[in-house]
């Protein structure tokens, strides 16, 4: 299995109207999670609080490594429950096409996670940006 994760898609919204869904904790609400929290900004703090399937509060949190406004952001992501030495990277790249735009994610890094827990990670980590992603498409096309 591939030891990252690449999703896009294909947006009608201005590059503008995207990076605010991305980055402006108001919008945010509207298509991940009410209390998810990423700065734009370098050192800027990511994160997501969420329930796992056994009812636990969980969070998961990073920091902002870089980012170029309205063309890409690439931030930090560990859970709690990973060892310390598990960090993974996300990056969302904002690309014109046309009268469209292309917003690709690209999150990796899963070699950093022990190799009993990897591979069911990765899946889950694709199913779950798989949803969030048709929920910001649904939530800007509409």
């Amino acid at each position: 299995m591939k030891d990252s994760i690449e999703l896009s898609i294909k947006l009608k919204a201005s590059s503008g109207w995207i990076w605010n869904a991305l980055t402006d904790r108001g919008e945010l609400e509207n298509w991940w999670s009410e209390s998810v929290v990423l700065e734009p900004k370098v050192g800027g703090a990511f994160k997501e609080p969420w329930i796992d399937d056994e009812g636990d509060k969980q969070m998961a949190s990073g920091k902002v490594v870089k980012l170029k406004k309205e063309q890409f952001i690439t931030f930090t992501w560990k859970e709690k429950s990973w060892p310390k030495t598990a960090t993974t990277e996300c990056t969302f790249t904002i690309e014109d096409n046309g009268k469209e735009r292309v917003l690709s994610l690209e999150h990796s890094g899963w070699d950093t996670l022990p190799a009993e827990i990897r591979t069911k990670t990765i899946k889950d980590f694709k199913v779950g940006w798989g949803y969030h992603l048709k929920e910001l498409k649904s939530y800007l096309d509409d």
